[in-house]
């Protein structure tokens, strides 16, 4: 992942204050409008941690999922031992 190092200022929003995320952070890190995040005050810093959501469809689970091109056929992983469904 990139090192970047931008600046940024606080700014009045009702009453609380903001700072603006730069776009390019934003994009290396896959961040969503409305994005939640886990404030961390550590050494005196202030520390943004994405809270990861959980997918709400198989397209969602296996967005980012990178084929290693190992495997050309199914996979046979033995017979059937529990409850699972025949195929």
């Amino acid at each position: 992942m990139e090192r970047i190092r931008e600046q940024t200022r606080l700014a009045k929003w009702g009453n609380s204050k903001a700072a603006r995320i730069p776009n390019k952070i934003i994009r290396q890190l896959k961040l969503d409008d409305n994005q939640y995040m886990i404030i961390t005050i550590e050494n005196r810093s202030v520390i943004l941690t994405p809270i990861k959501k959980n997918p709400i469809n198989i397209h969602e689970l296996f967005e980012d999922w990178k084929d290693d091109g190992k495997r050309d056929h199914e996979l046979d992983l033995g017979k059937s031992e529990g409850n699972e469904l025949p195929w």
